[in-house]
């Protein structure tokens, strides 16, 4: 087993989720014991738990999980020369169908990289130190004595304040931040770590890039530090390829009336150029303004990679963030707030992917995506995301019901931070409220964690699509021979039948119109990865996957073969 001290998942007993990257970074007590001693083995449950348990078919679908995460920690730590037995391997490598054990490649490149990487951690080290020194220098030599002690105390406190944010290397962070967690050792955190205690030691020992960013307060210190950072990845072996600051506001002005935009994928150069292709830190562009605060609404999480887009962007990383499942375990500064959002049951999940931005000028910006916040959402996956106008603060002899949308943007989008019904969100919803929001020409369709009942289900989901439909789209008379045609990465339970909720729910609700409505429903069709469709992709290239879709809940459906 791994020598890696888990922290206990919060939820204990109460876990409901499936995801293996939460059982290799989350203890769980309960299952563990139910699966240490059938690695490889089928699994089965015990008559008599000494837990609570109302939902057997849940619990196996977890163990097998674990059972799957435990197996690899359990064969990481044999010795590499041993060859893993057939029934060992991870069942995600068995459906590979290669000769050659790739399993064995991924673990020595692994390794190799490993070890370049401890090569280089001295050189990185007293490059991020001399960085600190010749910054410090070059701002006390620009200033007149005054000014030079007045900024130095500023710096001071403002330093004081900053916790560790390590940008170390780990199995499920991408290089960019290995790149960046080189530049100090375990010598120098244990420095930093005293000095956040309140210690005198020397700041410009023991300072990682990051740390010296998030200690800049101003555009040319950042923009130095920016560079400085990029220089030192460059170095280290990383392509950096970045779009240089300052511009996207003409790409943005030339996406109207709509503003959607694609992300750029790494590895297929003929999406640089496109015109509506987008990088993550063109989202926080200075050309569209100096932004002071951010809000991110998310799923999964990585706070290390979202901080470094924020230092590629040259902007500020102070920022609260609700999340769901956090795939990192850096440590944060004090600028930035961590919520984990409390899901009341295992339906009606927290999946929502939202950026509020806060500018100078106490103007906004909202940004709806379909992107988790971690490199592998945005490196090598298609996503979509809208960007709101600038978002101007009303006057304020303004009305409270003054700066809403033709749409009602405003109002949704208030209805829907409400919904979280955490307190350090009234900030963001004050924010909301006073912003003028006459300019949003989309509809806001949202989902919130909990179940809904009553008037309140058609706010949310596809009851939502529905209303607006049903207000607004006017259909053809040949509508009915139209396919409605769905996608997803992901698959649930969907019911015994197409009757049962699909042709009952889905297809009425993405189907209505103004008038009355059809006379019959449209023919449904669904897009579902194949194998093929896989082993062409970029996440093959890399071992990855982002679809869900167990063979258990499949075999409860097979009826759905027939519509894809």
């Amino acid at each position: 087993m791994s020598a890696a001290v888990k922290k206990c998942c919060p939820f204990k007993e109460s876990c409901y989720r499936k995801n293996p990257i939460h059982f290799s970074e989350m203890s769980h007590p309960h299952l563990e014991k139910l699966v240490i001693n059938q690695l490889d083995d089928v699994i089965e449950i015990p008559e008599i738990l000494n837990f609570t348990c109302n939902d057997r078919s849940l619990l196996l679908d977890q163990l097998k999980v674990l059972q799957m995460v435990l197996r690899k920690e359990r064969d990481k730590n044999r010795d590499d020369s041993k060859l893993a037995t057939s029934n060992e391997l991870p069942k995600a490598q068995s459906l590979l169908n290669d000769k050659e054990d790739l399993q064995g490649k991924v673990d020595k490149h692994k390794k190799v990289m490993a070890q370049k990487r401890q090569d280089k951690l001295k050189q990185m080290d007293t490059e991020a130190q001399a960085l600190s020194r010749a910054l410090r220098n070059e701002h006390e030599s620009s200033e007149n004595t005054k000014t030079r002690k007045r900024s130095h105390s500023s710096t001071g406190s403002v330093t004081k304040k900053m916790k560790e944010i390590n940008i170390e290397s780990s199995n499920h962070i991408k290089k960019n931040q290995q790149i960046i967690g080189d530049s100090q050792s375990s010598s120098t955190s244990k420095e930093q770590t005293d000095k956040n205690k309140g210690t005198n030691k020397d700041t410009s020992k023991g300072t990682s890039i990051m740390d010296m960013y998030q200690a800049c307060d101003s555009e040319k210190s950042r923009k130095d530090v920016r560079e400085k950072a990029i220089q030192m990845m460059r170095r280290s072996g990383y392509n950096v390829s970045v779009v240089e600051p300052g511009e996207f506001a003409l790409k943005y002005a030339l996406s109207a009336p709509y503003h959607l935009f694609f992300t750029r994928v790494e590895k297929s150069k003929e999406t640089y150029n496109q015109q509506f292709s987008i990088t993550f830190p063109e989202i926080l562009d200075r050309s569209l303004g100096e932004i002071v605060d951010s809000l991110h609404l998310n799923f999964m999480v990585d706070v290390g990679w979202l901080c470094l887009q924020y230092l590629l962007a040259g902007q500020r990383t102070d920022m609260m963030i609700l999340y769901g499942d956090r795939v990192d375990q850096e440590n944060l500064g004090c600028n930035i707030t961590m919520i984990q959002v409390d899901m009341p049951s295992a339906f009606g999940c927290h999946h929502t992917k939202i950026m509020v931005l806060q500018y100078k000028d106490n103007g906004i910006r909202v940004v709806v995506s379909t992107a988790n916040l971690y490199s592998d959402d945005w490196e090598n996956r298609t996503q979509g995301l809208w960007i709101s106008p600038h978002l101007p603060l009303l006057p304020e002899s303004a009305n409270s019901t003054d700066g809403e949308s033709p749409t009602n943007f405003k109002k949704d989008f208030e209805r829907y931070l409400s919904k979280y019904r955490h307190p350090a969100l009234t900030q963001w919803m004050w924010a909301v409220r006073k912003a003028d929001f006459s300019a949003v020409n989309v509809y806001f369709v949202a989902s919130v964690p909990g179940t809904h009942q009553n008037v309140d289900v058609d706010f949310w989901g596809y009851r939502k699509l529905s209303r607006i439909l049903s207000n607004h789209a006017t259909l053809p008379p040949d509508a009915p021979q139209w396919s409605l045609i769905a996608q997803s990465s992901s698959i649930g339970s969907l019911g015994p039948n197409y009757e049962s909720w699909l042709s009952k729910e889905i297809v009425p609700s993405m189907s209505r119109e103004t008038t009355q409505g059809l006379k019959s429903h449209p023919k449904f069709q669904f897009i579902y990865p194949s194998m093929e469709n896989y082993k062409r992709s970029f996440d093959f290239q890399t071992l990855t996957s982002c679809l869900p879709y167990s063979l258990k809940v499949h075999s409860k459906q097979q009826w759905i073969e027939s519509y894809m």
